[in-house]
């Protein structure tokens, strides 16, 4: 099994599905995470990463961390200082057209957002509430491209498009998409040498779907290209995906693994989750697994069914911890705090 890594953790984008999987896995192997200085939860974000931004790094020492997972803004060289030479990168993206509409929701304080009634609205005349200048801006256009370390208000030429790109997939081994999750987390098994039981997971830091909404045909178009980096990048890799998959896995055993993931997930449902899954913050009865309640979403989460015995009760619990929560807890396990 690979014990090297570097996830990009794209906004809105299944990340803290993907992470807390991270986290099981890493906390199982006892392996090292590149936390945030002082157990932050972001690496300085939105700057660009400096490997001085993680906890216990130091340019004199030659220690290296085994996974490096939280929220950045992608620089290569730097991030080759705290993680061996070996890490697998990867990434996983979503659709920019509900990736938007989740940001929207989540971050309607920034300042693009704040003026306007919805996104619609945002949409038919962007310029109007856009500022380039501000530091915020990303959350409102090519949040992808900002994420991977571009500008986001950079030329959409056909020749910058393609450099971006040949840039991505040279630092990245493979990028997955979050519509196809389930097999995605078929690819990542298969890339990293894991078992099942490693890349299982619960749904975390997913809204209400009554704080979804639809947008019509004509602001999608306008969305499209308004994040038409973001476009860019998420349909070439949306094809890289399928090729990557059709060539080490093949459709049928793709369909397989698939069964056999969601069966497991069904049988981990069953046996920790009180009810049907997920319920809405106020229904949360154990509040240490309560998410961060955030902007105009509800952000959903899991009750545990009560009596569950030692190890079965901590791998359930561990399934359905929140990203900051079960952040804390590793970064005061590797970093524990020095008595008095």
């Amino acid at each position: 099994p690979k014990t090297d890594i570097v996830f990009l953790k794209v906004h809105k984008s299944a990340s803290s599905t993907v992470m807390n999987i991270l986290f099981r896995f890493g906390e199982m192997h006892n392996l090292t995470f590149a936390f945030p200085q002082g157990g932050g939860f972001q690496l300085y974000y939105p700057h660009h990463f400096l490997a001085r931004f993680v906890q216990g790094f130091s340019p004199h020492s030659p220690r290296r961390f085994n996974i490096l997972c939280h929220h950045m803004r992608f620089l290569q060289p730097e991030v080759q200082k705290v993680v061996p030479g070996s890490a697998v990168y990867f990434s996983i993206l979503r659709n920019p057209v509900q990736l938007m509409e989740s940001s929207f929701v989540y971050y309607k304080g920034a300042s693009a957002f704040s003026r306007v009634r919805s996104l619609e609205q945002f949409l038919s005349q962007p310029e109007l509430y856009y500022d380039p200048s501000r530091g915020d801006r990303h959350y409102a256009r090519n949040l992808i491209t900002f994420d991977f370390g571009f500008n986001p208000d950079g030329d959409a030429s056909p020749e910058r498009v393609q450099l971006m790109l040949k840039a991505i997939e040279a630092s990245f081994d493979f990028v997955l998409i979050s519509e196809y999750f389930d097999e995605s987390m078929v690819l990542l098994k298969e890339m990293l040498c894991w078992d099942l039981d490693s890349v299982v997971s619960f749904p975390l830091n997913s809204r209400d779907s009554r704080t979804r909404s639809t947008l019509p045909a004509s602001a999608v178009e306008r969305l499209k290209a308004w994040n038409r980096l973001d476009w860019e990048i998420y349909t070439h890799f949306n094809r890289t995906f399928w090729a990557r998959i059709h060539r080490d896995i093949g459709g049928e055993r793709l369909r397989r693994e698939v069964a056999v993931l969601r069966a497991r997930q069904a049988e981990l449902a069953r046996t920790c989750l009180q009810g049907s899954g997920s319920v809405g913050p106020k229904d949360i009865q154990d509040s240490s697994l309560r998410p961060l309640q955030h902007g105009g979403a509800r952000i959903l989460g899991y009750n545990l069914k009560q009596g569950l015995a030692g190890e079965l009760e901590r791998t359930c619990r561990r399934l359905v911890t929140p990203e900051l929560q079960y952040s804390s807890l590793l970064y005061k396990k590797q970093f524990p705090p020095q008595p008095p």
